[in-house]
């Protein structure tokens, strides 16, 4: 009787689902690393991601993590879970993971960069974000108007899906 209750108590705590599959929400670094794609740096940014916006509300919201682009989650969005659970994605919830959201889960932090207002040197802090691309950046802003979005970053030449995935933690428009 013992070992069963252990064995419940043990599946009911551990970063591991039912199915295998381990719940985001949970998980040590150590158990993110063994993730494909997944290393230590990046297990350690989905945990600091966590700690500093509460949990993941959906599997597919970890692309909100920076170093969490589309091809990482095609890579892990049949190994990973939340609440013990993982859900079958629908075509349509494949199609929306690939696109960037639009802001992280709690909002953006308070030393957020608003990219409609920042000028060139304050953008260049932003992750993945040189001089040259902060430039870009203002010339786009001045020449078509102010960003609706945060991904909309992608209309400058030199910054793709990748990058902005990246600043997404760190970019806002308030």
């Amino acid at each position: 009787m013992f070992r069963i209750l252990f064995f419940v108590f043990a599946m009911l705590f551990s970063p591991v689902s039912w199915g295998g599959n381990i719940d985001i929400n949970i998980a040590g670094e150590a158990e993110l690393d063994t993730l494909p794609g997944i290393g230590p740096s990046k297990a350690k940014a989905i945990v600091d991601f966590r700690t500093q916006y509460g949990d993941f509300p959906s599997i597919e919201s970890i692309i909100q993590v920076p170093g969490i682009g589309p091809a990482t989650y095609a890579n892990i969005k049949d190994k990973i879970a939340i609440g013990g659970v993982a859900p079958a994605p629908s075509a349509e919830k494949a199609e929306t993971a690939a696109v960037v959201p639009a802001a992280p889960i709690g909002g953006p932090p308070t030393n957020a960069v608003n990219i409609n207002t920042a000028d060139a040197s304050t953008l260049a802090t932003l992750p993945g974000i040189g001089a040259t691309k902060a430039e870009a950046i203002v010339t786009d802003r001045e020449a078509n108007g102010p960003y609706a979005s945060c991904q909309d970053l992608a209309r400058v030449t030199g910054i793709g899906p990748a990058t902005v995935a990246n600043i997404i933690g760190t970019c806002t428009l308030k």
